[in-house]
């Protein structure tokens, strides 16, 4: 045996805690790594089925005013397989327990049932029946922040009349 081989290996034996410590560090961050590539990879899996299963939209444009007939001519592209159309407005809405006016988003639902993309989870409640302008749909977490229960009733200006 060489002699710089023995030296190694009695260096190596005084030095066994420091190299046990560089071993746990390094198969730590080896776990850690695998750890979030593993959690990565499991949102992606539940982001991909929740999209999926709502039919969410892969691409959303907006126009300020559109003609019916375009919603035609861009069902006719190739690779485009629905098109669906909604009115979005922001409106000034009248928050009981807050002390000025909040902003809100309407977004329209169509008046022969669910919408084809971007399909809503109702939690409670039950879905508006066309015909009644006094029925919305509002997100979950806005309800729980205003203490609101299915039934109760909210205000807002919308094109400037209540």
């Amino acid at each position: 045996m060489a002699t710089l081989h023995r030296k190694l290996l009695r260096d190596l034996r005084h030095l066994w805690p420091q190299l046990l410590a560089i071993a746990a560090v390094i198969a730590a961050g080896v776990a850690v790594c695998l750890t979030m590539l593993s959690a990565l990879a499991s949102l992606e899996r539940s982001r991909d089925d929740y999209y999926a299963s709502s039919h969410f939209a892969d691409l959303f444009a907006s126009v300020k005013r559109a003609p019916e007939s375009t919603i035609a001519r861009l069902r006719e592209l190739p690779g485009i397989d629905i098109v669906e159309s909604r009115i979005v407005a922001d409106v000034t809405i009248d928050v009981p327990g807050l002390d000025e006016p909040a902003i809100g988003r309407l977004v329209s639902i169509p008046d022969d049932g669910l919408p084809t993309l971007n399909q809503l989870l109702i939690r409670r409640g039950s879905y508006p029946v066309a015909g009644r302008g006094d029925a919305v749909l509002a997100s979950e977490a806005f309800v729980m922040a205003h203490h609101m229960e299915v039934g109760d009733r909210i205000g807002a200006i919308i094109n400037g009349r209540w």
